[in-house]
């Protein structure tokens, strides 16, 4: 579940939500498909529904290394991928970051790390390879690039880098023109 996050960056409700049809991990180009998300609703627990906006429908390459992995599981295409053992509903995030992730991050020095932390990491893996504000913004789902770069502009290198060479500017149109 962990490396999914890391590697992709989805919401933690689009985690959650995962079935075995939004699974295409055969080819040398596996991915996972963003489709449906889960959410607390009062009096019914997590219930899958309808995505946070349009621009969160997204198709997300995964490493082949994580499809194997996730591909043993052999999860049927209408079961969660993550799913209660018990109940088989979907897992309340509220007790995944209580039981397992806060636990973890605190034997792991890094008490400040939740969810949100791996959408945040994969942001600035981005970034740091020369992915454009565009190229993110689809890889999150969000609805603009302005928001994306808004959200996380602080993770990009403040050098104004190398200096632009001047354009090379040819004048032998021009010399032909005036000579004619």
């Amino acid at each position: 579940m962990f490396e999914l996050l890391a590697a992709t960056g989805v919401r933690r409700s689009e985690l959650l939500a995962f079935e075995g049809r939004h699974l295409a991990l055969s080819g040398d180009r596996p991915l996972v498909k963003v489709r449906q998300r889960a959410r607390a609703q009062c009096g019914r627990g997590m219930v899958i529904g309808a995505l946070k906006s349009r621009h969160a429908r997204r198709d997300l390459p995964i490493p082949v290394a994580l499809a194997d992995r996730l591909a043993a599981l052999q999860t049927p295409d209408d079961e969660l991928v993550f799913a209660s053992p018990l109940t088989g509903r979907p897992y309340d995030p509220r007790h995944i970051e209580l039981r397992v992730l806060s636990p973890s991050c605190s034997e792991a020095g890094v008490e400040w790390a939740g969810f949100h932390t791996f959408r945040h990491t994969v942001a600035s893996r981005m970034f740091a390879s020369g992915r454009n504000a565009v190229e993110v913004q689809r890889w999150l789902g969000h609805h603009s690039a302005a928001f994306t770069l808004d959200t996380y502009v602080h993770l990009l290198d403040g050098d104004l880098g190398e200096p632009l060479e001047p354009l090379a500017i040819s004048t032998e149109p021009f010399a032909a023109e005036v000579a004619a």
